[in-house]
């Protein structure tokens, strides 16, 4: 199968400690205002940020049919089918996205005559470094997980390694090391950037250049990375835009607990139009609690969208969504097994992850989130040589 460049039209992880808002970038703006003049740029600032903004989205203008051509992404069509029987265990949090990706998991992995197994943790990573040595113990051929740097569980991956198993992380910042060990990351750094820097063009695109975010985050290392990039794509081309920075607690997720610290963040600077909820379980509740307080002008977006994220960009109480689908980042965790039981080679990320601009007026219709293209296992599969799913 020839996998051809394709224009993509719109894009896991979360985090252990909340800290104090940070200031970003300079001071100015006007929130989700369109007067150019309101941000402080020149009308030529504004038609040089406005150009690069259009530019940097032109290639999501549609959406994909294909896999992203090889290279940059590592989706070349193996020499042979992967030997059936392996085993893989997904160390995960109880949260929607991950729950979405164990599913994806199991799905992708029968189709190989493969089993998963999944074994959840409490979002700590005490917890995590227990139910590791626990998947350890079991013997798997791999270990999967999303979202936690490789550092904070190097122990584990080096007694994997001597059990020749081989660990897969996706949403981490990671470069993979050896096989077995740590031998795979999918929607790892390279992703991580792009996305910052889509969301900053689209940030801008949408409010002429005038637009102050809010993001909402937490401190996972990926998750930085994609708050940078975007904190310095605004910089480039508004520098009197401002962007800050508030980490929220994993504990807090699709509570009002989270919603309040939101809403009272946005309440202190009404120059803020925009919310960066970086995941959808983050955003989960924001428009409901904005409305009362008198914020529904704030437009929210973010990426990896879950359901909740889904249906208030149907109903037009959020602004877009880039679908960094967390289904999508089961099948590449599969992937990255598949291509090294075949290959023997590591698996890093190119920054060639599908990614999807979502918004009310192109969503599809349903009530889940969607996966973007919507046959998007058979092409996984095609490359793998195994048949279709349909």
């Amino acid at each position: 199968m020839r996998l051809q460049p394709l224009r993509w039209g719109g894009r896991v992880a979360v985090g252990l400690a909340v800290s104090s808002a940070l200031v970003l970038s300079a001071c100015g703006g006007s929130g989700g205002g369109s007067d150019s003049s309101a941000s402080g740029l020149s009308p030529e600032q504004t038609q040089a940020c406005m150009d690069k903004a259009n530019a940097g989205l032109a290639d999501y203008a549609q959406f994909a049919t294909t896999l992203p051509a090889s290279p940059p992404a590592r989706y070349t069509t193996l020499d042979q089918r992967p030997p059936a029987g392996k085993r893989i265990i997904m160390v995960r949090q109880n949260f929607p996205a991950t729950a979405s990706a164990f599913a994806a998991v199991q799905e992708a992995t029968a189709s190989l005559g493969w089993t998963a197994e999944a074994i959840v943790y409490d979002t700590t990573v005490p917890d995590f470094v227990a139910k590791m040595d626990q998947a350890i113990a079991s013997k798997p051929d791999f270990i999967v997980e999303m979202g936690l740097p490789v550092g904070s569980f190097q122990k584990q991956v080096d007694a994997a390694k001597a059990a020749g198993i081989t660990v897969l992380t996706a949403s981490t910042s990671d470069s993979p090391a050896s096989i077995p060990g740590y031998g795979g990351s999918a929607d790892g750094a390279e992703t991580a950037k792009l996305i910052g820097r889509l969301q900053a063009y689209k940030t801008m695109q949408d409010s002429n250049c005038t637009g102050n975010t809010a993001v909402f985050s937490m401190d996972y290392p990926v998750l930085e990375l994609s708050e940078e990039s975007y904190t310095a794509t605004v910089a480039e081309l508004c520098p009197t835009c401002r962007v800050d920075v508030q980490k929220l607690q994993p504990k807090d997720l699709g509570t009002p607990a989270a919603s309040a610290q939101m809403v009272s963040k946005l309440q202190s600077d009404p120059s803020i139009g925009y919310a960066y909820t970086i995941i959808g379980d983050i955003g989960s509740g924001l428009a409901q609690a904005l409305k009362p307080a008198g914020l529904e002008n704030v437009k929210i977006f973010g990426q990896v969208p879950n359901e909740t994220s889904i249906a208030d960009l149907r109903n037009g109480t959020n602004a877009w969504w880039i679908n960094q689908s967390s289904t999508i980042e089961g099948y590449e965790l599969v992937d990255m097994a598949a291509r090294i039981s075949v290959t023997g080679q590591l698996q890093s990320d190119p920054g060639g992850f599908p990614l999807a601009i979502l918004t009310p007026q192109n969503v599809p219709p349903g009530q889940s989130v969607p996966v973007v293209p919507a046959n998007i296992l058979d092409l996984y599969k095609a490359t793998w040589k195994v048949g279709s799913s349909s």
